[in-house]
């Protein structure tokens, strides 16, 4: 009988795959290097029929798939990791970040479980230094998710079944005597539409209170909705605070959001996806004061900390209420004698595959704890203080500047202004400044994004960015009165 050579993914040639990928190292080294200098394009139709094509039975081995990947997938990336990039709230990540990734592929674990192996550990430091950071009380727990809106969801989700009339976790959402409610500021992200959805409390539970002209929610009106609520039969059940709202970077009032959820008897959850990271500001750590008070918190890591994608974090100060949404209520069979030894060795309210959806993980602290464990807190700090010095800027620009304006105070990180010369009522300005953001998109794409303040059309720039400089933010003033000089003509009447 013939022998059949049995299969594997490993190279036939282990010489061969390390210079495969010391090239590849070294063209990722010199791609962030050279970043600043590389234009933007979409995919041209040739690199989509290059990248559309029929899955071979016989593979096309890797050599020829890298310089696929070269010539018609890396040029034509969004583009996160320029300088001139603003208009998402999208991290940059870095190199040392890039080679975490690395790592975390070639482990390929999948535990991160406390009291099995050392993946475990780390994910629990990474917790630790978070909370630490945040001012977060050191005896809640927390885990790390795929990003803001699974850290929302997970966080949400505990919220739901702690303050639940009945058992949820048993009964459903079905048994619910009374609609429960929930409230947010009309800056609130979209994300927490999806999971009040997703939880099965419907959209309709969802209430969007209005917010003042500094774009905080407006507390009198909040405490009317929740009157109202239960005059008409509803349980209010969670408030939302915005730390960092997604257009405009606005800070609710946490400590008064705080004292009306514990009147009320509410549980409080933050929303500080982005934002929350001015605590560990010079000048604006204030704008956070009151998240410690949340008895869940959502933030990310792969934003405003510039770590690579994806990496959310959920905290969250009741324990016991965040294990139990999670655990599961029947352990698979197979998994039983790992539960059991966590349970005997490990600390179960610290295992991730108990506090958030996916029993399924990665090795997802591995980037956190090297990056953070090799440049420290105080280089993040000046991070972030940066990016305030260049919203500021940026902001003063704009109001020195006589035919443009700001469209909202600038809060935080975020600057939302548009361009106005004289004797253009407002539906000619929102032509003029959406003119404006198609052409700047033509140029680079994304440079700054787009949204609605109070009704007006703005141009909005979100700087999570470390590779930015004072001279990208002259070249976007400039760039946007010339953009808007050569528009003029066609908006007039």
């Amino acid at each position: 009988m013939a022998v059949t050579k049995e299969k594997t993914l490993d190279p036939d040639d282990w010489r061969a795959m390390r210079t495969l990928g010391h090239r590849m190292l070294d063209d990722m080294m010199n791609y962030l290097e050279t970043i600043k200098s590389r234009p933007f394009s979409f995919p041209p139709m040739e690199a989509i029929q290059n990248i559309c094509v029929p899955l071979t039975r016989e593979g096309e081995g890797e050599e020829k798939v890298y310089e696929l990947f070269k010539q018609h997938v890396l040029p034509y990336t969004a583009g996160n990791n320029r300088p001139r990039f603003w208009g998402g709230v999208g991290g940059t990540g870095s190199p040392y970040g890039m080679l975490a990734e690395m790592l975390r592929a070639g482990t390929n674990n999948a535990i991160e479980a406390v009291g099995l192996d050392s993946a475990g550990y780390v994910h629990k430091q990474v917790i630790e230094w978070v909370k630490e950071m945040l001012d977060y009380p050191k005896e809640a727990g927390g885990v790390l998710v795929s990003g803001g809106s699974e850290a929302n969801f997970t966080g949400l989700a505990v919220a739901r079944n702690a303050r639940a009339e009945v058992d949820v976790k048993s009964k459903g959402v079905q048994e619910v005597p009374h609609r429960m409610t929930i409230y947010v500021s009309d800056g609130g992200h979209h994300c927490l539409e999806r999971s009040v959805e997703l939880l099965g409390l419907g959209n309709e539970s969802l209430r969007w209170i209005p917010s003042d002209d500094d774009h905080k929610i407006k507390l009198d009106a909040l405490k009317m909705a929740i009157r109202e609520d239960k005059e008409h039969g509803c349980y209010p059940f969670c408030i939302i605070g915005n730390a960092g709202s997604v257009d405009t970077g606005a800070f609710d009032d946490l400590n008064a959001l705080a004292d009306i959820a514990a009147k009320e008897k509410m549980w409080f959850h933050v929303d500080g996806v982005f934002g929350c990271w001015v605590k560990i500001s010079k000048t604006h750590r204030h704008l956070a004061d009151g998240i410690e008070r949340a008895d869940s918190l959502a933030v990310d890591l792969h934003k405003w900390m510039y770590m690579p994608y994806g990496l959310g974090c959920t905290l969250v100060k009741d324990r016991l209420a965040h294990f139990g949404t999670f655990a599961y209520g029947h352990e698979a069979q197979y998994l039983k004698a790992g539960i059991d030894l966590i349970k005997a060795e490990g600390d179960p309210l610290s295992n991730p595959h108990y506090l958030a959806l996916p029993l399924s993980r990665s090795f997802l602290s591995l980037k956190a704890y090297m990056t953070l464990r090799a440049y420290g807190r105080d280089r993040y700090t000046d991070l972030i203080q940066q990016n305030l010095n260049q919203a500021i800027y940026l902001g003063e620009l704009v109001k020195k500047d006589p035919d443009m304006e700001l469209l909202a105070p600038v809060a935080s990180n975020v600057v939302c202004f548009r361009y106005r010369p004289k004797g253009l009522d407002e539906a000619q300005l929102d032509k003029l400044n959406k003119t404006i953001a198609d052409e700047i998109n033509k140029i680079l794409f994304w440079m700054v994004s787009d949204t609605k303040v109070k009704g007006k059309f703005t141009l909005r720039a979100a700087i999570v960015n470390h590779r930015s400089r004072k001279e990208d933010f002259d070249y976007l003033h400039s760039l946007v009165k010339e953009l808007g000089e050569k528009a003029l003509k066609d908006v007039k009447i």
